[in-house]
């Protein structure tokens, strides 16, 4: 999420009608390569092949099949399903929870239509948004922010250590093995620094966080939230009411959402990695730079 979350958002909060067609639609396009008649028969789908427009499709559990299983630990519902894919029981709870059937994932490529989907019609340009800083577990941070998702998704690639110029290498990516040993050891690093309970891991309480953790970064970066996302759903979580008044993003709750995709298997927690990692790299004097200014670009 990864930031896979925010499709149209920039779109969508010039649009004063509650009812946004092209917000709904925009984010029923994302959702739709996860329609249950192209997946393995064991997956979970929606009910209504759109999901929950009240939750921004963050927890789309009140339509999903296997909802009986939303508000249990994640852990407790896989060990009742040995070798399920956590993405395939859970896939299109969210519209980030997808699952894809591969033997050798394309780590090198996969970032690169996450990139152009999340961009939508107001992407301007490298360095065309405003310039941050965030703070961050006592660091200041400096990004451009040329899209709003940036906000979310470049502190926390900060956070987990995904971006280039982070210690992950380019080498790592293009051999799936080694990338998905890479994403199972920052795992285990995480799980050995928060020690997160079962009761932690709930999945649709995980669920609905992202977009309060959308929230918290951009309190981070002291900016104002989109008008759109000025509803009890995210804010009251967040504890946002102005980009004064706000309770900024911390490790713990960026570690956990990336722990969920842990334990929903590798390959789910290494794509987020690839996604972070292809879209953005650390210079020097922490500051947060973007695709073509980065040694790698998926994009090019």
């Amino acid at each position: 999420m990864r930031a896979v979350l925010l499709l149209g958002l920039v779109q969508a909060k010039e649009c004063h009608d509650e009812a946004c067609p092209m917000s709904l639609l925009q984010q029923k396009q994302v959702l739709q390569p996860t329609d249950r008649r192209i997946q393995p028969e064991p997956c979970g789908y929606l009910l209504n092949e759109v999901g929950d427009a009240s939750t921004f499709m963050n927890n789309n559990c009140k339509y999903h099949s296997n909802s009986h299983d939303c508000d249990r630990p994640l852990q407790d519902v896989l060990a009742e399903h040995p070798g399920m894919d956590g993405f395939c029981y859970f896939n299109a709870s969210a519209m980030y929870v997808n699952f894809y059937e591969s033997e050798a994932p394309d780590y090198v490529g996969s970032p690169a239509k996450s990139i152009l989907k999340l961009r939508g019609t107001n992407y301007q340009g490298l360095d065309s948004g405003p310039l941050v800083t965030f703070h961050f577990e006592g660091q200041a941070i400096t990004s451009h922010i040329d899209v709003d998702h940036y906000a979310y998704d470049d502190l926390y690639g900060f956070f987990l250590g995904a971006l280039q110029g982070q210690g992950l290498t380019l080498e790592q990516l293009r051999d799936p093995a080694a990338w998905q040993k890479a994403s199972a050891q920052k795992c285990e690093e995480i799980q050995t620094t928060y020690n997160f309970t079962r009761e932690d891991m709930i999945f649709s309480e995980v669920l609905d966080m992202n977009m309060p953790i959308f929230a918290m970064s951009f309190c981070a970066a002291g900016l104002e939230l989109p008008a759109l996302l000025h509803t009890p759903y995210v804010t009251e979580k967040a504890k946002y009411k102005s980009a004064a008044d706000c309770q900024p993003i911390s490790a713990r709750e960026y570690a956990r959402h990336h722990y969920m995709k842990c334990l929903a298997g590798v390959k789910n927690s290494a794509a987020d990695l690839a996604y972070l990692f292809g879209r953005a790299c650390l210079k020097e004097g922490n500051q947060i730079r973007h695709l073509e200014a980065c040694p790698f670009n998926p994009v090019s």
